[in-house]
């Protein structure tokens, strides 16, 4: 019976605190070859002055209009070249140029959207629980998987208040939805088609424990899971069982894909996936879960 009453103290405080986790070429080469034919009989003779100059003078015309076709194929291939680099220099570069755009781009969707949409939210378990208790683990493992999958609440879900979209948007309940700098950033890409810019940020992991919005890498552009949260969402039932000072939360693998319209600077389409990890010990059994949260929205203007 003592044995019983752990396992479903342990289902329970599992069961309540993952009740908040869902909130959470080369160029061408241009090669002229100028021939100059010279006939020598066997008997050696000696071409006519006039014929020696008129021979000059070909020679000489065939020289510079080859030279002037090769200096304008040059000219044309430079200009070319130059519209090209010109274009390329339009797009960010460098992971700074990136940052800068998304950030200018992003933290307008609070301020001056119309409405978005939350197309999905998908909750994944990326590894087995680790728990203390061997015993107990496939248990743990079945209550989790029963947690994961696609949030029915926030799917093709419209947000058109300030209000809404403040609190459904990235950072959730803050006015701004990026404070991410170089730094925070490992790498940064950005690509252009059909006048649609496509950035992907990979932060930095988070090695701190229980950040919060505006805090680490994570919490500068994600709505992280904070240690408030799990506290919360388990109530004074489940804090009966799980230690508090235990609770620690970290993230990695975050990951952030906006379409941005070249012209207007307004995102279109945005996806954030992030990884994160709740370790804690309840009734004296340490437990280790690490998740997938993927947040798709589109932004209409």
């Amino acid at each position: 019976m003592k044995n019983l009453t752990r396992i479903l103290a342990l289902a329970l405080a599992l069961i309540l605190a993952l009740g908040c986790f869902a909130s959470c070429g080369k160029p061408a080469e241009t090669q002229t070859t100028l021939e100059a034919v010279s006939e020598t009989s066997a008997e050696t003779e000696t071409s006519a002055p006039d014929e020696t100059e008129a021979a000059t003078t070909e020679s000489a015309e065939s020289t510079e209009a080859a030279t002037e076709a090769e200096t304008e194929a040059a000219a044309a291939e430079t200009t070319e070249k130059a519209e090209e680099t010109t274009e390329e220099d339009k797009k960010p570069q460098t992971k700074e140029e990136i940052v800068a755009l998304y950030n200018d781009s992003i933290n307008r969707v609070k301020t001056e959207s119309k409405a978005i949409v939350s197309n999905y939210t998908l909750n994944t378990q990326t590894e087995d629980a680790e728990i203390s208790n061997k015993m107990l683990q496939g248990i743990a493992n079945k209550l989790i998987s029963a947690n994961m999958g696609y949030d029915k609440k926030r799917a093709n879900v419209k947000y058109t208040t300030p209000t809404e979209i403040m609190n459904a948007f990235p950072v959730r309940g803050q006015k701004w939805s990026s404070q991410l700098t170089a730094a925070d950033v490992t790498k940064a890409t950005c690509t252009e088609k059909d006048g649609v810019y496509t950035i992907t940020l990979y932060l930095a992991p988070d090695t701190t424990p229980n950040i919060k919005a505006g805090q680490g890498h994570a919490g500068k552009a994600f709505s992280v899971v904070t240690k408030e949260s799990i506290v919360e969402g388990a109530g004074s039932l489940g804090m009966s069982v799980i230690e508090e000072d235990t609770i620690k939360l970290t993230f990695k693998d975050s990951r952030i894909t906006a379409k941005i319209d070249k012209e207007t600077g307004h995102v279109q389409d945005v996806n954030y996936y992030i990884n994160w990890t709740l370790a804690l010990t309840a009734i004296g059994i340490d437990v280790a879960v690490s998740f997938g949260a993927e947040d798709d929205y589109s932004i209409i203007w």
